[in-house]
């Protein structure tokens, strides 16, 4: 059993090692244009029981409405507001010089501040790839 978590340890340790490295040699740190941003939420509950885990979502929807439903509804008290935030940027590739758009999902805000259409963000454009990127 200790040999099991010792290998899944040094598994994860790897795979870090290997994304960082991979950021490093793959990609470079890019200014992008965000052109639009799209946050929305939905309601999740994770129930434990010995053996198994069942996670309970809802369909997605506003955040003030998921918000809303979490704090007035009988259904949804004691779930917790999840974002899903689809971040279009534009920027200039590395490879080609040329302009690109691409698409980053995201769980969170970076830094807790909302991001809006027109703020500059970084992004780690791939060296290889004119249509890839990368959060930081």
């Amino acid at each position: 059993m200790r040999w099991a978590v010792v290998i899944v340890a040094v598994g994860a340790f790897g795979i870090a090692i290997y994304d960082q490295y991979d950021k490093g040699a793959s990609y470079q740190r890019v200014d992008a244009r965000i052109s639009s941003v799209n946050d929305q939420c939905y309601l999740e509950k994770v129930e434990r029981g010995v053996i198994t885990k069942t996670t309970f979502t809802s369909d997605l929807t506003r955040c003030e409405t998921a918000e809303l439903l979490r704090k007035e509804h009988p259904k949804w008290q004691g779930y917790h507001v999840m974002h899903k935030i689809e971040v279009r940027v534009v920027y200039v590739s590395p490879v080609d010089g040329a302009t690109h758009q691409s698409s980053l999902q995201m769980s969170y805000f970076p830094n807790g501040k909302p991001l809006r259409a027109g703020d500059v963000f970084p992004v780690l454009a791939s060296k290889t790839k004119a249509e890839t990127t990368r959060s930081i």
